[in-house]
């Protein structure tokens, strides 16, 4: 009788310890900012890590204190999915509330999250501090205000705003649609006015209204919109008809370039090559000019390919054909311009080489950095005389034409970028536009170092 009471207590204490193991935790549930955080704005989005181990959270809560004050930014509870628990070890919490709204005073507040288990505690019992942070909470948004005007620009064009910004802005720039042109500071001795060129994109319309904004440190944000009249532009519309012998020209070549899986089917592999790579080839334009010299590197009027007649223009829309059937629809973002084969390729002004290699469907490709975010790109070399970090000069040779790349024949692709974004070149080479439009505002204010230097001489 002994023998089975000792079997049968040990089998509850078996039990009781197996539970034990199961539900019970060591270890307070304890929490983490995923990205440093001092302010807050109105709206400063922030993610917030939860651990807690098995058998999984109860609750969380996320507060703001203020004084005496709580406000509540997030609450959320999560259902047993067995006898032990949620078994929701880590959760990761996504804050955006309005603060504005929730009227939290200004000033210093605290962030605390709370947070409670199915498990078995052996500290306390209820939810538990896991969080405890001090922040600052800033809901004044910097201030901006354009110094020029009126600003008039055409559809795929470029104008410059000059703007006075509030000594906490840490980012600003002009928004137009989907696109965003960042200023630059420093340019000018008074450290509170900034600059900024920026564009209508030849894909968006007449109803496009640029906005100049600013944000702060806690990510506070002021618009405000610019005077602008944009003026139409027609695009040139064109039929380009693609043959075999094209296509077996071309298609094998660039797949192998650029790393692109084979494809037995040649217009299949051509249709890849004109749209993948294509948009492949301008995110990596993205990334060459992210940033740029912060002051005008060149002197003056673009300098226009010598010699060259011009095949195609900025922003054609094209329709391609194979066999009579139309197989696509691209936007040709650049001039193409020819002149005799094999053709000195000079750069259209001063800069610097910030590109020289193989660029997918541009081919032997060099771009070169005018300064504050001025771009020059030109393709489809068959040689490059010139390496990353190089100064050039106006109407250095940079290469010889030639028709690597999708080019069908020996030419020269000639683009003008802003931050990546293609816009008419026309405008870079007129030098009463680039006078009207850029240089005299670069004159309205004195330049940073310029009274020392007139000093120093």
């Amino acid at each position: 009788m002994r023998a089975a009471l000792a079997v049968v207590a040990l089998i509850i204490l078996l039990l009781i310890g197996g539970a034990w193991w199961l539900k019970c935790e060591s270890q307070r549930p304890y929490a983490a900012l995923v990205a440093k955080v001092e302010a807050l704005g109105r709206k400063t989005p922030f993610d917030i890590d939860v651990h807690a181990g098995l058998p999984g959270l109860r609750s969380v809560s996320v507060r703001l204190l203020s004084g005496t004050s709580s406000y509540e930014l997030l609450t959320e509870s999560y259902p047993p999915q067995s006898w032990r628990g949620s078994l929701l070890a880590d959760k990761r919490l996504h804050i955006e509330s309005d603060l504005n709204e929730l009227r939290v005073p200004e000033g210093p507040v605290t962030l605390v999250v709370t947070a409670d288990t199915y498990a078995w505690h052996l500290w306390s019992s209820g939810a538990v501090a896991a969080l405890n942070t001090p922040l600052t909470l800033d809901l004044t948004p910097p201030l901006i205000a354009p110094l020029t005007t009126q600003h008039n620009i055409r559809l795929g064009g470029v104008d410059m705003v000059v703007f006075r910004q509030s000594p906490d802005t840490v980012s600003s720039g002009v928004e137009v649609g989907k696109y965003f042109f960042p200023a630059t500071t420093g340019y000018f001795a008074d450290s509170a006015v900034a600059l900024a060129l920026f564009a209508v994109p030849q894909d968006l319309d007449l109803g496009a209204e640029p906005r100049l904004v600013a944000r702060d440190a806690a990510g506070n944000r002021r618009e405000v919109a610019l005077a602008c009249s944009i003026a139409p532009q027609r695009f040139a519309e064109r039929t380009l008809s693609i043959d075999d012998a094209f296509l077996t020209r071309k298609v094998p070549d660039l797949e192998r370039l650029n790393g692109l899986p084979t494809n037995p089917n040649l217009v299949e592999g051509y249709l890849q090559i004109n749209r993948d790579l294509r948009l492949k080839d301008e995110s990596r334009l993205h990334e060459i000019t992210a940033t740029s010299a912060p002051e005008p590197l060149w002197n003056g009027a673009f300098h226009r390919q010598s010699n060259a007649a011009p095949l195609s223009s900025f922003a054609d829309r094209r329709t391609y054909l194979y066999r009579g059937d139309v197989i696509d629809h691209q936007t040709h973002l650049g001039y193409d311009l020819a002149s005799l084969k094999l053709a000195p390729v000079e750069a259209a002004q001063n800069g610097k080489v910030v590109f020289a290699d193989n660029l997918g469907i541009y081919g032997n490709t060099v771009v070169l950095d005018h300064g504050l975010g001025i771009f020059s790109l030109y393709g489809h070399l068959s040689t490059i005389a010139v390496h990353v970090g190089d100064p050039v000069g106006v109407k250095q040779t940079l290469g010889q034409t030639g028709e690597t790349g999708l080019a069908g024949g020996d030419h020269l692709h000639f683009s003008i970028m802003l931050h990546g974004i293609h816009v008419d070149p026309v405008e870079w080479w007129d030098a009463h536009w680039l006078r009207d439009h850029v240089t005299s505002k670069l004159a309205l204010f004195p330049r940073a170092g310029a009274q020392k230097a007139g000093q120093q001489r």
